[in-house]
């Protein structure tokens, strides 16, 4: 085992969830390409690599379907909130671009298309 991997939490301290529980080390192999993503990974949330790998797959198997449904950190919603902000109001610029050019039918073309499709999301058809 690396020295970059043992001993990520401080002396004494024990983050099991349940008492009695404590946790035990397990094997796993990664080839280098692949321990150098999770490593760069980890360091991004800020996070040692043994937590960061813990947490990601404790919610993979905890999700509701059991299948690995996307984990979203909600440290990412403003990130997430800020980009719709951007989109929108690059939408909302082009469309009005376009209304001045006289494109409105095709705007107005453009929204039901994406109206439909929305719908067609909501009511499971996009599956």
């Amino acid at each position: 085992m690396n020295e970059d991997v043992r001993n990520e939490t401080a002396p004494g301290e024990n983050t099991a969830e349940k008492a009695g529980d404590a946790r035990k080390t397990r094997g796993i192999r990664f080839s280098e390409s692949e321990w150098e993503e999770v490593k760069c990974a980890a360091a991004a949330h800020e996070m040692p690599v043994a937590e960061f790998v813990r947490e990601r797959m404790l919610a993979l198997s905890r999700a509701p379907d059991g299948a690995g449904a996307p984990v979203v950190d909600p440290s990412m919603a403003p990130l997430i909130e800020r980009m719709f902000r951007y989109t929108w109001f690059l939408a909302t610029e082009k469309r009005d671009g376009m209304v001045r050019e006289g494109r409105k039918a095709e705007v107005d073309a453009l929204v039901e298309e994406a109206r439909a499709f929305h719908e067609s999301l909501r009511s499971g058809a996009g599956d």
